[in-house]
């Protein structure tokens, strides 16, 4: 999926031993440039394609550009070795939407399989009490809502245990606006997943609905995209960052 942009010349090493300077110069230049602009193609292409992509997913493409000894550029998804400790490397949820496939698990269902509360290898998609933000994704603090009342820890620093004390067990079910409770398959009566029960009511409301799949049809081309940017502008840009080489040249 990586998209490496070189330029072929019928005799590289004859033209590098007559303008070695302003040619290395002008291939690193063109490749950095076109890198650049294959990356924002792609960037709308992702708007194009997916509903709603959040900015962090928008900025999540990254250049490894060109350097005068590598005459290689890159443009791909943020992996872990690009990503800090805070966010989820892009390749983790964008791969499926490149490739197709199931998707990988998100952190909050890792937690809630290792506690025993949600079956190995199922998945959990947003049910009718579910809150969305902007982007159409799950709120964030719904989530530790209800992974706090669950009794689940996802990673130091984002959630903790809720108490064990009765009177802050009600206050936190007052402030999400009833309690959590877990349905495991085989139940009779409800689907499997999480449920709200409203606060001093009896009404259940499905916020998470577990599911034996969740996969993604292919739908960004990102390498057919990426090439067809780069086939369209990486020869006139060396042609430009050539000439501007010469003229430049002591």
């Amino acid at each position: 999926m990586k998209i490496h942009a070189q330029i072929n010349f019928p005799d590289p090493a004859r033209l590098v031993g007559e303008l070695a300077k302003q040619t290395r110069f002008a291939l690193r230049t063109a490749l950095n440039t076109t890198a650049t602009q294959v990356r924002d193609g792609l960037r709308s292409e992702i708007q194009r394609t997916i509903d709603r992509p959040t900015p962090y997913t928008l900025n999540s493409l990254f250049i490894r550009a060109a350097t005068s000894k590598n005459l290689e550029a890159t443009v791909w998804l943020k992996d872990e070795r690009a990503t800090s400790n805070a966010g989820t490397p892009a390749t983790r949820y964008m791969l499926p939407h490149i490739v197709g496939g199931q998707r990988t698990l998100k952190r909050f269902e890792r937690a809630l399989q290792i506690t025993g509360q949600m079956p190995k290898g199922w998945y959990a998609v947003p049910g009718a009490g579910a809150r969305l933000d902007a982007f159409g994704n799950m709120s964030a603090g719904q989530i530790i809502q209800i992974l706090s009342q669950l009794r689940v820890t996802l990673t130091a620093g984002f959630t903790r245990n809720m108490s064990t004390d009765a009177r802050s067990k009600i206050a936190a079910q007052r402030r999400a606006g009833g309690r959590f409770f877990v349905v495991m398959p085989g139940a009779k009566g409800l689907r499997p997943g999480v449920y709200q029960r409203e606060f001093m009511g009896r009404q259940a409301t499905p916020v998470l609905i577990y599911v034996t799949a969740a996969s993604y049809r292919k739908r960004l081309a990102f390498e057919a995209v990426g090439q067809r940017i780069a086939d369209a502008h990486l020869l006139n840009n060396y042609r430009q960052a050539y000439a501007q080489a010469l003229a430049t040249a002591r």
